[in-house]
């Protein structure tokens, strides 16, 4: 069974420094809870570390918007970093993307704060609570969330830089521009995707999953077949992503959810 935990205790818990907290190993971490008195725009930058791999980069408005768009209500005081993702239609499919653990390893969280806002602000509150389960023998999958940024000078927008390979597999990715109104993948020469803003609002509903705004939303495995619907990166030529938009932005962030198969001679096991 899985059970809850509170973490270790964070170093450095003051306005305009970066808590530190190292987490044990041995559990699977299948979801962090942050509890704390700061705001969204207060909480500048969450990461965890991983042997030195940046794996989870996010921050506090992204972590409610994450939330928002699965449908999870927003509890004031807390905020959450998706590792499993408990709105997978399977145990098996909820567990792929948790973290396991094994001896040895070196996980770090940080949290940066954002500098005192008034003279008379409380002290910062944090700490940290997980959800875990039994350890496991080995790692397959690690789960990964992290932002790259495409440029977009015009109404049509080429990226071709997205993060790939043999074992590298999308869960969704989020651009976060309100201008972004369509999107095409084109995977060597062959077209995969082709979509508007209009039919996966559409789309979305349905599958009981809520647009944010401000975010044009690609979401592969919205129907909650988290094992069979994966979105895989590998291409022999080329990976092109076409983005949409009403004008010239500029450049567009775009927040990266995927997992990495790390051995790929047990994933079958």
């Amino acid at each position: 069974m899985n059970s809850v935990m509170k973490l270790n205790s964070f170093t450095g818990i003051k306005w305009g420094e970066k808590a530190t907290m190292t987490l044990s190993t041995g559990p699977v971490y299948e979801e962090i809870f942050l509890e704390t008195n700061l705001t969204p725009e207060q909480i500048k930058r969450v990461s965890i570390t991983l042997n030195a791999d940046e794996i989870i980069i996010l921050d506090g408005e992204i972590m409610k918007t994450l939330e928002a768009y699965k449908g999870m209500p927003s509890i004031d005081g807390f905020y959450h970093i998706p590792l499993a993702d408990i709105t997978a239609k399977t145990k098996n499919g909820m567990r792929y993307t948790a973290l396991v653990t094994e001896t040895g390893d070196n996980i770090t969280l940080e949290v940066e704060i954002a500098d005192k806002p008034t003279d008379d602000a409380p002290d910062v509150q944090l700490k940290g609570h997980a959800t875990v389960s039994p350890a496991q023998p080995a790692r397959i999958v690690v789960p990964m969330i992290q932002k790259q940024t495409m440029q977009a000078g015009s109404t049509e927008n080429e990226f071709l830089d997205l993060k790939s390979g043999a074992l590298v597999h999308v869960r969704r990715l989020h651009f976060l521009s309100g201008e972004v109104n369509g999107l095409e993948i084109h995977k060597d020469y062959v077209k995969l995707y082709d979509s508007t803003r209009a039919v996966e609002t559409m789309r979305a509903k349905r599958n009981r999953r809520f647009w944010q705004t401000g975010v044009f939303h690609f979401d592969p495995i919205m129907r909650g077949y988290y094992l069979d619907e994966l979105f895989p990166t590998y291409h022999s030529n080329e990976l092109k992503l076409t983005v949409k938009t009403d004008s010239a932005v500029g450049t567009i962030p775009i927040l990266v959810e995927s997992v990495k198969v790390v051995r790929p001679d047990l994933i079958q096991q």
